[in-house]
């Protein structure tokens, strides 16, 4: 049974492939027969799978079933066949059809149905199942698989983990026309966005056992523009072949040389591949040589891979099933100067193991082998692993894990010259197919979604150089939904600071110096980002605090109200506080020092009011204002001079100031206060009313001795004398 699945693989297509169903002729011969006993049915079945013809095979099989549904050697040939197929979902019904049936007769299918819900993905399922493999009793000529089944295991275990666990890589399934209905293989990367692939784009069922048309892989290239693939053009005869299955090609650095592998396929399931070479002439390929000091007579021989062992020598990895460590292992052999290889080697325990290893790449950068195996633990069948070193020098393999690896097969892993994308070829669902979700093989680009660094700087926005801002304390924060996460500051430097951030993930850079306005930068990572560094610059602002100037607004002598002329001067405390939402005021009142102490503290208090129901009234919210009575306590001007009454400074006293109080004194403009000199029509009261051209003094209002301090005398009594200032105290500011 390894052996067919093998054989599948090692031409990594199917040999007899049917496209599609309504139209298959092979199908149809089905149905030419309708009256045959299920025994002559089952008879060409047989025939068919000698031939190497499964699908057709199949469906004979399915047809006998139908007449004969506890045929035992059916169910198991369709289990068998579908498996080698690699219809996973069709291998597992009929391995758990025949084992319900009868469990002892073929006892290694217990093992084969663990592998097949294995790669269906259900690996509790899977485990249980190969755990009672382990502890079934097998016949004499039963082959065992108990050490595989115990590998089988330790892989649903790890499966889990890995699943849970995926690496930072995008694979993607590549449509457009590089990808058919039949297979896919060998993708290499070339400059220039070009690939070198093979594949069989045959639309049509045929059976090569009876064909005489050219229907073999071939040797195609490709060109990808964004996301389309242009120039899919098959290569010219040599390097293929109009008799042999031809692919596997890998291209010299100045792609003048060719290794390819060409496969026999007359030997059917038995076939045998070889490596041959070419040499390009002007735009003409050579007739393909041979290379017989790789090659065996006696065992297949294909995968060409370039690699270095540990003097930086040129050396040829290839697959062969010549004797080694299990059935298809990893070789190698050193490039000579003659252009000849020399002796071949094995590449190792390390590398090989009792299953099959196929595939092999040498990452050249890192130093790395990736191959593909399925004698080790796995997520499906065959798994992608790798080994840092050289032969004779490796390190420890290890699965490479999810996403790159699946639950079905995936070989031919390869990265282009950048090391962060290349291709694998994987016959995971999503792959065109016309039988079953797995059961061809597609070609899939992978991108190595690594963690990105930005590199930024910060700058004037006004500087045309951006020149870096040094001592800026800039912070990360890792944002998910309302929630900021602090994950690291640094402070500039004349050179670029590095933050480190992971795909598909948010984040908030914070800018701070003094001097300067806070710069806040959002910085959403797509998942697909092609970049793994950023280079940003952060803008900042210089903090260019306005000059604001606010005025004084003077009242007549005894007089609360408002003038027209200062209603306008209270439009700049206005402005001030509609701009700055934080802001607040302090509405002090003053008097001069007329009348009693207590009456000019409540005529100042409602000096300050009259101001305040002004900014209110313009829209300032009355719980920004705040005000507040300072009487007489705090003239800008002595009342007196030489011990006389001095009006002028009464009336300088007189007066409303305004004090901004900033939520932020740092950032507050700076405000210029200015008590400037009070218009004439404030100048009212005593000392102003005996001016030639002055009205008379109005009587007081209701007023009762003692006299207001800024109150005009009554008629009927002469003027009184104004009260003594504080005598010797100075005058209060």
């Amino acid at each position: 049974m390894k052996k067919l699945i093998a054989a599948v693989l090692l031409f990594s297509l199917v040999l007899s492939v049917q496209a599609q169903e309504a139209d298959s002729k092979n199908r149809q011969e089905v149905r030419k027969y309708p009256k045959l006993k299920p025994r002559k049915k089952k008879k060409l079945a047989e025939q068919l799978v000698k031939d190497g013809s499964y699908y057709n095979a199949v469906e004979y099989y399915e047809d006998v079933l139908k007449d004969k549904p506890d045929d035992m050697k059916v169910i198991h040939k369709l289990a068998e066949l579908n498996q080698a197929l690699r219809d996973y979902k069709a291998a597992e019904k009929f391995y758990k059809v025949e084992l319900d049936k009868d469990a002892t007769k073929w006892p290694n299918d217990k093992y084969f149905l663990g592998q097949m819900l294995k790669m269906n993905g259900k690996y509790d399922e899977a485990k249980k199942v190969l755990q009672e493999y382990l502890k079934s009793e097998l016949g004499k000529n039963d082959k065992s698989y108990k050490s595989l089944a115990k590998v089988g295991i330790e892989g649903c275990d790890s499966a889990v983990v890995w699943l849970a666990n995926p690496n930072r890589i995008r694979v993607d399934h590549e449509g457009g026309s590089i990808n058919g209905v039949l297979t896919e293989l060998s993708p290499k990367p070339l400059k220039g966005g070009r690939i070198i692939y093979g594949s069989l784009k045959s639309d049509t069922a045929i059976d090569v056992t009876k064909n005489t048309g050219d229907y073999y892989t071939k040797i195609y290239s490709a060109k990808k523009q964004g996301k389309e693939w242009v120039e899919d053009v098959k290569l010219p005869y040599p390097p293929n072949d109009s008799k042999n299955h031809v692919g596997n090609a890998i291209l010299s650095d100045d792609e003048k040389t060719m290794y390819f592998t060409k496969c026999d396929q007359t030997l059917q399931v038995r076939g045998k591949c070889k490596i041959f070479k070419t040499e390009k002439n002007g735009a003409e390929w050579n007739n393909a040589v041979e290379v017989k000091e790789l090659n065996s007579e006696t065992a297949t021989t294909t995968q060409p891979a370039f690699g270095v062992d540990k003097d930086g020598k040129a050396i040829l990895y290839f697959v062969s099933d010549r004797a080694g460590k299990g059935g298809m292992d990893i070789f190698y052999a050193p490039l000579l100067d003659n252009g000849k290889f020399g002796p071949i080697k094995n590449a190792g325990a390390e590398v090989n193991t009792p299953g099959d290893e196929w595939t092999p790449f040498y990452e050249m950068k890192s130093k790395t082998l990736y191959f593909g195996s399925d004698g080790r633990p796995s997520l499906g069948g065959i798994d992608i692993y790798k080994v840092a070193g050289y032969p004779e020098a490796w390190g420890t393999p290890y699965n490479i894990g999810a996403p790159v690896n699946s639950s079905a097969d995936d070989i031919y892993f390869v990265l282009d010259e950048s090391g962060k994308k290349g291709y694998i070829v994987s016959n995971r669902a999503g792959t065109k197919t016309i039988r079953g979700e797995t059961a061809s093989d597609d070609i899939w680009s992978i991108a190595v979604r690594e963690d990105i660094v930005i590199a930024g700087t910060f700058a004037l926005r006004t500087d045309p150089d951006k020149k870096p801002l040094e001592g800026v304390d800039a912070s990360m924060y890792h944002v998910q939904a309302n929630n900021f996460e602090f994950m690291s500051n640094v402070v500039t430097t004349k050179t670029p600071f590095y933050f480190t951030l992971k795909r598909g993930q948010s984040y908030k850079i914070n800018g701070n110096k003094d001097g300067h306005w806070p710069s806040v930068e959002n910085i959403n990572i797509k998942e697909d980002e092609e970049r793994d560094t950023i280079y940003q610059v952060f803008l900042m602002d210089p903090i260019i605090r306005i000059k604001v100037k606010i005025e004084n607004i003077y009242f007549e002598f005894d007089k609360s109200s408002v003038i027209d002329y200062y209603r306008e001067k209270m439009d700049s405390v206005v402005s001030v506080l509609m701009q700055n939402a934080g802001y607040s005021v302090e509405v002090q009142g003053h008097t001069d020092s007329k009348g009693t102490d207590e009456y000019n503290v409540k005529l100042s208090q409602r000096r300050a009011d009259e101001a305040k129901d002004y900014l209110a009234a313009k829209g300032i919210a009355k719980e920004r204002i705040m005000t507040k009575a300072m009487g007489e306590s705090q003239p800008i001007l002595p009342n007196e001079k030489d011990g006389q009454d001095d009006p002028e400074a009464r009336a300088q006293n007189r007066r409303v100031e305004f004090k901004i109080i900033p939520d932020k004194p740092e950032n507050a403009p700076s405000i210029e206060y200015e008590a400037g000199t009070p218009i004439d029509a404030t100048k009212t009261g005593p000392g102003f009313d005996k001016k030639p051209g002055a009205k008379k003094a109005e009587p007081a209002k209701k007023e009762t001795a003692p006299a207001k301090k800024e109150a005009a005398p009554a008629k009927a009594e002469p003027a009184k004398k104004a009260e003594p200032a504080k005598k010797t105290e100075p005058a209060k500011k």
